[in-house]
């Protein structure tokens, strides 16, 4: 691999290197490309680069995901923005998705896991990688509109560290040709071999789903949903390695009726948000986190979330123990805005963003991908190896 050095200590240095300089060296030799590009040295990187990504960090690094709206009516292109976060929410970076919705004004955010995001239209579902500019178009899912007709469908994305494995969970719910709901039917994506497959799993037939739209939290190998059970609410976690659902009961006085629940994830434990109606839309938020992950007692209720106006969402969690919540704005009609919550002195403070579609996760440089054929015409990550075309997005630098 190198004349001067032992492979160990040239592997050992690369491994330390930032995204963006590990993709160029791949044009060095074929050896480096082989070593680059190989599974093994893909996650052992991302091992290495997972506490530089953490809290650990004096500023960790937010991406936000948002919609332009366009006066013309227009086709709206979402975006991605970058924010340190320190006092004032500093913006350092921006990416665009490479790809735009046929049909709809933006793709569903099924999930982020690691830095990696999974998104649909449809039945069309992508990879999109930030860090290495890199989009995967993935096959069709085996369960389609065309198969079993049109159903209700409810995604989740995760990553298990035990599998080394990403995989998208898919429960749909059929209906035969007298509207009589039909079993649930499981199915799930593995990047690692590229294919969908029908799941042995087996989705309460009984039990119902409440979230239908935001990400599910991915914690301990598994995704978790919201949803009822012979008329609890109930949390159903699905084992991304053993391919099981296991049901988590909630205790009454946690959600009472006519309240929207969101599954998450509040400092590496399980939590709940409990958004509370008023009228017609939320107006507080109470947020559950478990102590024990698995064991209902260990439920302790951490905040509750009431702002003048109402909350649409709760988004992130921000190190100085803050929470980044997205509201109506006040007189247009169609927008939001993103607010920073000091839960002890119960004061919001604008964080200057007024789009809609929010969405915030903590942003991590991976190369995951990287090892994917290029079926996209809008695969970019080669944009990162050409020094000509890197010099055209630099403004889209890294922080």
């Amino acid at each position: 691999m190198s004349e001067y050095l032992p492979d160990e200590v040239v592997l050992d240095i690369l491994q330390r290197l930032p995204v963006k300089s590990i993709v160029r060296f791949r044009c060095v030799s074929k050896s480096w490309n082989s070593l680059i590009t190989s599974p093994a040295f893909i996650h052992s990187h991302l091992n290495r680069s997972i506490p530089n990504n953490s809290n650990t960090l004096p500023h960790p690094i937010f991406i936000v995901r948002y919609c332009v709206s366009n006066p013309h009516k227009e086709l709206e292109r979402e975006r991605y923005k970058l924010f340190r976060d320190n006092e004032a929410f500093e913006e350092c970076g921006e990416f665009d998705l490479p790809i735009k919705s046929r049909r709809l004004k933006n793709f569903r955010l099924i999930g982020s896991e690691n830095g990696m995001m999974c998104l649909v239209e449809d039945e069309q579902f992508i990879l999109w990688n930030p860090s290495i500019r890199k989009v995967v178009n993935l096959p069709e899912p085996c369960i389609t509109a065309k198969t079993c007709g049109r159903m209700p469908c409810n995604e989740a994305f995760g990553f298990d560290l035990r599998t080394n494995d990403y995989k998208i969970v898919r429960i749909s719910f059929p209906y035969s040709c007298n509207a009589i709901r039909m079993e649930p039917l499981v199915e799930v994506y593995s990047v690692s071999t590229g294919s969908w497959r029908i799941s042995s799993a087996t989705f309460p037939p009984s039990a119902t789903l409440i979230d239908w739209f935001n990400p599910k939290a991915c914690l301990n190998g598994s995704v978790h949903f919201a949803g009822h059970a012979q008329g609890n609410a109930t949390i159903f976690s699905f084992d991304l390695r053993d391919e099981l659902f296991r049901k988590m009961i909630l205790p009454e006085s946690m959600v009472p009726l006519d309240t929207d629940i969101v599954t998450c994830v509040f400092k590496e434990s399980l939590a709940l948000l409990c958004y509370h109606k008023q009228a017609t839309r939320r107006g507080c938020c109470s947020i559950w986190v478990m102590n024990e992950y698995g064991v209902v007692d260990s439920w302790e209720q951490q905040f509750t979330i009431g702002i003048a106006g109402g909350i649409e969402n709760v988004l992130g969690f921000r190190k100085n123990g803050h929470i980044i919540l997205e509201t109506r704005k006040i007189g247009w009609p169609g927008y939001w805005e993103l607010f920073s919550y000091d839960p002890e002195s119960q004061e919001a403070t604008n964080l200057g963003m007024h789009d809609h579609t929010f969405w915030v996760d903590t942003y991590k440089e991976n190369l995951v991908l990287l090892n994917q054929a290029n079926d996209q015409a809008n695969d970019q990550a080669n944009d990162l190896v050409s020094e000509s075309r890197v010099t055209k997005k630099r403004k889209n630098s890294f922080c």
